[in-house]
């Protein structure tokens, strides 16, 4: 099983946003060359990536929220910079975003949270003393998931932050 630093994670979601000049994972993808599309065909999977003749895929449920289904594209993207070489064994698929039992999975959450949200945005919210945590998500249009395995990153990176609440496996399996 492959372990990658928290500090590494972050420094590649960093040098795609710089590269590319954008957070929006559906952006990069595109100007990567990534076929990205939405599928009806699964009830329970969120979303798979996979790659054939040296293309790689992108499809994300149809039946997900525009919130979801970015969060779900910046998933699969984590999974596309950090496990390229898996992709072509087989395809990664999620039906449980927030999947703390498989490493590739939890990976793949840091890299999603660390893209989505930023560094710089959350340091100016947490000034604000009328701001609770949910307050600190909704301003943010991060889920209280997502925002978990952000915190989570700056306090791996050193940086003093409250966990207000525990990371959550199976935030998107409801």
């Amino acid at each position: 099983m492959i372990y990658l630093r928290n500090t590494y994670i972050y420094t590649e979601t960093k040098k795609l946003i710089k590269k590319y000049g954008t957070r929006d994972p559906f952006e990069i993808m595109d100007q990567m060359n990534i076929v990205v599309g939405e599928t009806s065909r699964y009830k329970t999977l969120k979303g798979y990536c996979f790659m054939s003749c040296k293309t790689i895929y992108v499809m994300i449920s149809s039946f997900l929220s525009e919130e979801e289904k970015m969060i779900v594209a910046a998933h699969e993207l984590g999974h596309i910079i950090l496990h390229r070489s898996q992709l072509k064994m087989a395809p990664m698929q999620d039906d449980t975003l927030y999947n703390m039992t498989d490493n590739t999975e939890y990976q793949a959450n840091l890299f999603a949270a660390d893209l989505l949200i930023n560094d710089e945005e959350i340091e100016d919210m947490v000034q604000n003393e009328d701001l609770d945590y949910f307050g600190l998500c909704s301003s943010l249009n991060a889920t209280p998931e997502l925002m978990s395995f952000k915190l989570y990153s700056l306090t791996k990176r050193g940086q003093a932050y409250h966990m207000p609440m525990e990371i959550q496996s199976n935030f998107l399996a409801k």
